[in-house]
């Protein structure tokens, strides 16, 4: 079983609009609801692969509701700890005139101390038959990056290998604790930790940095993927994709990387693999895979090169 932990959820609306402008009357062309938050997108993608998937996170009313019967729907199973407020609803614009993308991403429900110790104490129940955990995405109020570093302590304390990708304070608070495969979150960035996201060299110093702490790193950014480990390293392009698959490129990214590790396969094959879904998901009207099939058939597009 992979448990998936979405600690800030949500509803992503994706509305198509085409010459979208600012401070005008526009008039919306298609509309698309669904579940989001960057675990919920990997956990949907992984089900997608034939894997048994348990979604965790914290829940509101309403829109939380929504999140979890999607999940249910798709044949996920959920324990996400029930919280007073709203789940967030996250809204994008799609503009297929201009090529344009815009977000509005709301904060999501403030987390209560009582909320945290009910989820870690579901947290460790379902460590007890996890093989594989994804911890992924933004905190809401009330959740502080030290949360996220004892999520991944308590689960490599029981040999569980621990996926993250996360912005830069849980990534900085997590590492030490030692997870299996690190992927900043480096969206909408141009630097990291003082690295230049923008320059290849120092992409690769920053790969191999975060992999001193964890097992291996994952840098994605500027159409370039960087994989490496202790004694490995490399190189993968991405070719630029449509706008809707822009908005979970990365999380079809990891969902296909966690599959290949899963099936034990070696570093160069988990990177193959790991882009392969995320071309899939670039050509996917959804902005993700539906089913093995779509990922094997990108295999066969992905070169994968060594890097010194």
């Amino acid at each position: 079983m992979i448990l998936t932990v979405t600690l800030n959820p949500s509803v992503d609306k994706v509305f198509e609009v085409p010459s979208f402008g600012l401070g005008r009357f526009n008039q919306v062309e298609s509309i698309e609801t669904q579940p989001g938050g960057k675990g919920v997108n990997v956990g949907l993608m992984l089900r997608a692969l034939g894997h048994e998937v348990v979604a965790m996170g914290f829940a509101g009313d309403g829109p939380g509701r929504f999140v979890q019967n999607a999940l249910r729907d798709a044949g996920i199973t959920t324990a996400f700890t029930v919280v007073n407020g709203k789940t967030r609803t996250n809204y994008a614009i799609i503009d297929p005139d201009a090529g344009t993308l815009t977000q509005v991403h709301q904060t999501g429900p403030e987390i209560s101390p009582d909320d945290l110790a009910a989820f870690r104490t579901t947290y460790e129940r379902l460590l007890g038959t996890a093989e594989h955990v994804v911890i992924a995405g933004s905190l809401p109020p009330g959740v502080e990056p030290t949360f996220c570093a004892e999520l991944v302590r308590l689960a490599t304390a029981r040999d569980v290998r621990v996926t993250l990708n996360a912005r830069e304070p849980i990534m900085a608070a997590s590492l030490p604790a030692r997870p299996f495969l690190a992927e900043p979150d480096l969206r909408n960035r141009e630097s990291y930790d003082g690295f230049d996201l923008t320059d290849h060299d120092e992409r690769l110093a920053l790969a191999r940095t975060l992999a001193e702490s964890a097992g291996s790193a994952v840098v994605n950014a500027e159409h370039e993927v960087l994989l490496v480990s202790a004694d490995e390293a490399y190189a993968i392009s991405v070719p630029t994709c449509g706008l809707r698959g822009r908005i979970r490129l990365d999380d079809a990214l990891i969902a296909g990387m966690v599959d290949a590790m899963i099936a034990g396969g070696a570093l160069a094959e988990i990177g193959r693999e790991g882009v392969a879904g995320a071309l899939a998901a670039a050509g996917s009207p959804t902005g993700q895979f539906t089913s093995r099939a779509d990922v094997e058939g990108c295999l066969a597009r992905v070169e994968v090169v060594p890097v010194a």
